[in-house]
């Protein structure tokens, strides 16, 4: 149980590292996608976020399973240790897998002259601009 548990954690550190390797990251599954594209490739993610996700994921799985392990076992220390053996994985699977996806934005055109042309150059109809000389009135004494 102790081996299987240290290979899972050793799966997840090497797929936070792993996909670090290129900017921005993305992971490849050997699956049908949503839109039946084949191989399936997940949004990239940012690679520090990720790790800082699985770090967190980890610690939050160990005091979990840790303190679920103490509350139901027989024998506490046992539940505990087992506890986090089993809980420290899976909270990092779950903070890497929970990543969101960096934004994936396409870069928007700027016209050249105005989309109206003239609409700002105007007074709206009925209302006239004020005389050129013209300011604010002062504020009252007081």
């Amino acid at each position: 149980m102790r081996l299987c548990m240290t290979g899972l954690a050793a799966a997840v550190a090497l797929g936070t590292m792993l996909p670090g390797c290129a900017e921005p990251t993305a992971l490849t599954l050997y699956g049908v996608g949503p839109n039946g594209a084949y191989p399936y490739t997940l949004p990239p993610v940012d690679r520090e976020q990720a790790a800082e996700r699985t770090i967190e994921g980890a610690a939050i799985g160990a005091a979990l399973g840790a303190s679920l392990g103490a509350i139901f076992a027989i024998n506490p220390a046992a539940g505990a240790l087992i506890g986090t053996e089993i809980g420290a994985p899976v909270g990092a699977a779950v903070g890497y897998a929970t990543t969101p996806p960096i934004p994936n934005y396409k870069p928007i055109a700027v016209p050249a002259s105005a989309a109206i042309p003239g609409f700002y150059d105007r007074w709206p109809p009925g209302a006239h601009a004020p005389p050129l000389g013209s300011g604010v009135p002062p504020p009252p004494p007081g």
